[in-house]
Parts: C-alpha cells; sequence; structure tokens
C-alpha cells in the first residue's frame, strides 16, 4: 500500500499531467512535448518518498541536476543506493522520459534494495515477440517485472523497451509494485 506521501505524489503528476491546455497553446505543442510523460527523476521521486525520504550523504555530480531540483534528492539518493545511474556521460537527464526498460530495472533495483528478485541460478523466457530488444542490462529486470506482474506486454505481444511510460500508466505501475513487492 502507499504511504501518504507517495500517495500525494501520485496525485499531483495525475492532476500535472490532466491539465488542460488553451485550444491556441495547444496548436503551439509539438507532438514530442513530455506533459502527461513520466520522468526519470518523478519515477525516482516517487520511490525516495515510498522510502520516507532517507536523508543521504552522496556527493552526486550530474551537469543536469541542480541541487535546488524538488527531485534532487530523490536522485542523490537513488544514485547513492545504485537504485539508478546517470548516462555515462555526466548527465543523468531527470527531465527525460522514463521508457518502459529503464522503469523496470529501476523498480528492480529497489526491490533488490529490500531483499527481493531473483537469487541463485534461474531461467526465464521472456514471451515478448521483441525480447531481442530488450538491453542486457535490463533483461533480468524485465523478467522479474513480468514474473511479479508489475509490467506485461503492450497489448500486441510486445514489451516495447523504448516506449516511454504516461504519468497515468506509472501510477498504475507504482500501484502493482507496491502491492505484489514485500516493502
Amino acid at each position: 500500500m502507499l504511504n501518504q506521501k507517495a500517495r500525494t505524489g501520485l496525485l499531483a503528476l495525475t492532476l500535472a499531467g490532466s491539465l488542460a491546455v488553451p485550444a491556441a497553446a495547444a496548436d503551439a505543442q509539438s507532438a514530442t512535448q513530455t506533459t502527461d510523460l513520466l520522468t526519470r527523476g518523478e519515477l525516482l521521486t516517487m520511490l525516495y518518498e515510498q522510502e520516507g525520504k532517507p536523508a543521504v550523504n552522496y556527493a552526486m555530480d550530474y551537469s543536469d541536476v541542480d541541487g535546488a531540483r524538488t527531485d534532487a534528492e530523490a536522485i542523490r539518493w537513488a544514485s547513492g543506493t545504485g537504485i539508478a545511474g546517470g548516462y555515462g556521460d555526466g548527465r543523468f537527464g531527470p527531465d527525460d522520459p522514463v521508457t518502459r526498460e529503464q522503469t523496470a530495472v529501476i523498480l528492480y533495483r529497489y526491490a533488490q534494495s529490500h531483499d527481493q528478485g531473483f537469487t541463485g541460478a534461474w531461467a526465464f523466457r521472456l514471451p515478448y515477440t521483441d525480447a531481442a530488444d530488450i538491453g542486457e542490462y535490463a533483461y533480468e529486470a524485465v523478467c522479474w517485472v513480468t514474473m511479479e506482474q508489475i509490467l506485461s506486454d503492450t497489448g500486441d505481444g510486445t514489451f516495447a523497451p523504448d516506449a516511454t511510460v504516461s504519468q497515468e500508466a506509472g501510477e498504475q505501475i507504482m500501484e502493482q509494485f507496491l502491492t505484489c513487492a514485500e516493502f
């Protein structure tokens, strides 16, 4: 079950994603604008709040994460605990829409930080027609979120690892994640 802070964060995300846009402004928006997409920073903020916003002593040095950002402590926490990391070029991408593959990895690493996930030898063949498109770094995580029924196919037999996650879908994924996992 979501704690009160996580519920408040999810509600805020839902409201932010559902704000009406005036007709004139809608014409000016590009098709690639991420108004209703869940960002990497927002996903980490939900987990950070679920964790109780622990104090973190980790020197974070991402060129695109200002310490005054509302999600800066969540990013610091996730980076310090190994739940999420940057792109390897000094950037974290806090405002980048989170992909299904990234979501799987972040949730799986969070679960592992709570002694959940696969242990020992295991084998799992993913049922998706695009399973070969899932990054090697994410395969185990996708197996786990599939097995736990946190994420599944997109309705057409694919996992769509590079597809982005809407804020509404992110809320549903988090609800399912927190329901099935034992935190």
